[in-house]
């Protein structure tokens, strides 16, 4: 199937949904508005640079594509008995928006859905995007955490990376949250970027320690098709590291982040108190359960579909909110969209859980263990050296494995074209 509406959504998923005793559910919320596109970031890279960058009245067909969206299947949702358990709004920079924008959408997602049962409501942001006002609007929302999107803390990687803010930038943003009464936040960081310094990475962390953070992300670079940073490095304008270097270059974040007090409970994430930690994170990586995406470019799991809103189809999602642009129901005919999610429960604490993976995905982990291409992906992470356990409830990574598989499997797929099915 190639599209779906509210009738066929309900058509397609309601016995299944009906049957599933857990109705918990997260919900995403795409804004595709940023100050400018960086040169890394691969989420909006099917975005026209201008309409990226649409002021309050190019935004407006959007948002109101947006609310109509929500309108339409919060009651539907609410009506197959599903209660929001976090909530996360991503883009882009959500934060674009004016405080009146944030405040009218924000009304829009409560008077959908009953937001009684939410515990995490998390919002994007990047430090030049954060006022007072917009910290205010958020916090009267009902937001309890935001993500700041840093990067780096180096004048010079900021420069080479497309970010639009600067080092003192990430200070002030800290310091409105907290004023603010925004004490769980998270910052984001990447380790590796190409030509990158372990010294200079040190000093990202020097300064990023000094600010205290309850939460710290780190992702190990990756140079992702169409964006600059990866036609830099195929045009050999700037080298990328090796993965000897990539790997370093992640544990040296380790080593500053577990000498000042944080543990990683997921590939990446870093916590001090696990009241800080990332609840919409977990609740994906862990299969916890159903979600739901609102917006151009946002994903979907409900009952046992994977549905999703295409970026590259922006014009369509504006004429037509109302379907899904891309529908399919899970299968082992098609194994490899079900990649990310075994992928991404990998690097948690306890795995792909076979229970949680049925109930999300109606379908037995052993099956699509067993399907060729499956058992050519896993083969590629062994060679790549994770270490798998597994109980008669669950197959992990061994935790001290993670991040080496993660990284070595990055260096392969983006630098040397080696795909599972190449394997």
């Amino acid at each position: 199937m190639t599209a779906m509406g509210p009738g066929e959504l309900l058509s397609a998923t309601a016995d299944v949904v009906r049957e599933d005793p857990d109705k918990r559910l997260a919900i995403y919320v795409h804004v595709p508005f940023c100050l400018s596109k960086c040169h890394f970031c691969d989420w909006v890279v099917d975005i026209p640079v201008r309409r990226l960058r649409y002021d309050e009245e190019e935004r407006r067909d959007y948002l109101d594509a947006l609310r109509t969206q929500i309108r339409l299947y919060g009651p539907l949702l609410t009506g197959l008995g599903y209660r929001p358990e976090v909530m996360y709004w991503g883009g882009g920079t959500p934060t674009r928006l004016t405080p009146r924008e944030l405040t009218h959408l924000a009304e829009t997602v409560r008077e959908s859905f009953d937001l009684s049962t939410l515990r995490q409501w998390s919002v994007e942001t990047t430090p030049n995007d954060l006022t007072e006002d917009r910290v205010a609007a958020l916090r009267e929302a009902g937001v309890d955490r935001m993500s700041i999107g840093v990067q780096s803390l180096s004048e010079y990687q900021l420069r080479v990376s497309g970010r639009a803010h600067g080092p003192d930038d990430v200070t002030r943003a800290v310091e409105l949250l907290r004023a603010g009464g925004i004490d769980n936040f998270n910052v984001d960081l990447i380790s590796g970027f190409p030509g990158e310094t372990l010294d200079a990475l040190g000093e990202t962390f020097d300064r990023l320690l000094a600010l205290d953070p309850p939460h710290v992300s780190v992702y190990p670079y990756r140079a992702t098709p169409k964006t600059v940073m990866a036609m830099q490095l195929t045009r050999r304008q700037i080298e990328a590291h090796d993965r000897t270097a990539m790997t370093r270059a992640y544990e040296l974040s380790m080593e500053r982040l577990r000498a000042a007090g944080y543990h990683e409970y997921c590939h990446g994430y870093w916590v001090r108190d696990p009241a800080h930690e990332d609840r919409d994170g977990n609740y994906k990586y862990d299969l916890t359960g159903d979600k739901i995406g609102f917006g151009s470019g946002a994903e979907s799991i409900i009952g046992h579909h994977l549905l999703w809103n295409e970026n590259r189809k922006y014009d369509e999602y504006l004429g037509h909110p109302d379907r899904f642009t891309f529908a399919h129901r899970f299968s082992l005919d098609e194994p490899s969209r079900l990649t990310a999610t075994v992928g991404g429960a990998l690097m948690t604490r306890e795995g792909v859980v076979f229970e949680r993976f049925r109930r999300l995905t109606g379908l037995s982990f052993h099956d699509v263990r067993d399907t060729p291409y499956f058992r050519r992906w896993l083969t590629v992470l062994t060679d790549c050296g994770a270490r798998f356990a597994e109980t008669p409830t669950a197959l992990r990574m061994e935790s001290d494995t993670i991040h080496r598989a993660y990284i070595t499997h990055l260096a392969y797929t983006m630098y040397s074209g080696l795909t599972p099915e190449r394997a």
